[in-house]
């Protein structure tokens, strides 16, 4: 089997304002330069939902719903995956395995320390949202490093001042993309 004709799926995981979504579009771009034929997905969108109290499944709608359109990629083309999503906990590293099923899932933790968090947040936020993702990120970085997701991740890659793109290459580096 060539490179092409593999199929390879990273998750790009860590708190808010790690910088998920810009380093998994920047994966996409290096990609496509080299024409190989990708798909990036932030899992956010696959379980924004809002059907009232005592809805708590949307870890399982967000694989059920990744599982859903995985054949829809594979039939167009496309061997190379990249998501984004943060991970509080091993479950949904689990679900999102299972949804995914030809390649490995391979994870990749993204960090920043805690100023360079807090600014990238006042940059895009304000307001109540702004109060709520500075709150959001102290907790979920405590869930993380309890769930033990450092550990399950195949790397950890500081995304501080660097550029995007120099995030994104180091990724690919420390996973064999290259």
């Amino acid at each position: 089997m060539t490179a092409i004709d593999e199929v390879r799926a990273l998750l790009l995981t860590g708190t808010i304002g790690t910088g998920k979504t810009a380093v998994a579009t920047e994966v996409g771009v290096l990609l496509e330069e080299r024409r190989l034929p990708c798909a990036v997905i932030d899992l956010d969108w696959l379980n924004w939902v809002s059907v009232g109290d005592g809805f708590d499944g949307y870890d399982e709608l967000l694989a059920a719903n990744l599982a859903a359109i995985w054949p829809n990629f594979r039939a167009a083309g496309v061997r190379w995956f990249v998501l984004a999503r943060a991970l509080q906990d091993l479950g949904l590293l689990t679900l999102l395995r299972e949804a995914l099923p030809e390649p490995r899932l391979t994870v990749v933790q993204l960090t920043a320390p805690p100023e360079v968090v807090a600014e990238r947040l006042r940059r895009r936020d304000s307001g109540e949202t702004l109060a709520g993702h500075l709150q959001e990120t102290v907790t979920m970085t405590a869930s993380m490093e309890a769930a033990g997701i450092a550990a399950a991740a195949d790397a950890v890659v500081r995304n501080d001042d660097r550029p995007v793109r120099a995030v994104a290459l180091e990724v690919l580096d420390r996973i064999g993309w290259r």
